[in-house]
Formats: C-alpha cells, structure tokens, sequence
C-alpha cells in the first residue's frame, strides 16, 4: 500500500469528499493517485519545481502532493508555484514525511 492509500485511510469519507472533490492533480503520485479522477503528474510528466509553467493557473479546485516537497530543489518556491494553480476557493493539500521517523537529519531528502 503506498502512502497517499495510508493517508486516505486516516483522512476519511468526509475528507475525501470535501477537498478531493472537483478537478484534482497529484503532484509526485507515482501509480497512488489520491482519488481516482486526479491527474496524476509525476517524474515523466515535466518538473514539479515549475508545474506552473507546464498548467495553467487556477485550473485546479485541489492540488495534492504526498511526499514529494522533500525532493524539490528550492521547496518554498515549489509550493508558491504549486498554490499558483489552485483556483480561487480551492485547496492546495501537501503532505511531508516526519523528519525524525524518515530522513533523520538527512538534506535533501534520499
């Protein structure tokens, strides 16, 4: 089971059906895609660090990332291009591993 399916498990319905409802991307989602209708873009897709480039602004009602913010090369920069194509109302929702259970001190991430 990879890590977005853990993390839905713990979300709940009610989650899910608030945030991930609408058009939905999964940044760095590998073959976990958060909910079934998200577009899923990874590695092969383009880079994360300049998606706003390769979307369009505000064309998102949720953008999703589960642990792929670690592996940006300038994150606070990812993360203003990734709000970039939330759209007004939406949400962005970032999920980061706990620096102390997984990379210990480790940067950046392995």
């Amino acid at each position: 089971m990879g890590e977005t399916a853990k993390t839905n498990q713990v979300r709940g319905e009610a989650f899910i059906e608030t945030y991930f409802s609408g058009k939905v991307i999964d940044i760095g989602c590998g073959i976990d895609l958060v909910v079934p209708h998200a577009e899923p873009f990874d590695y092969a897709d383009g880079d994360a660090n300049a998606i706003d480039e390769l979307r369009q602004a505000e064309s998102y009602d949720c953008v999703h990332s589960s642990h792929c913010l670690e592996h940006m090369h300038d994150p606070v920069d990812a993360l203003a291009r990734w709000w970039r194509l939330v759209k007004p109302g939406g949400h962005l929702i970032v999920v980061v591993p706990d620096e102390d259970l997984y990379e210990q001190g480790v940067w950046p991430s392995r």
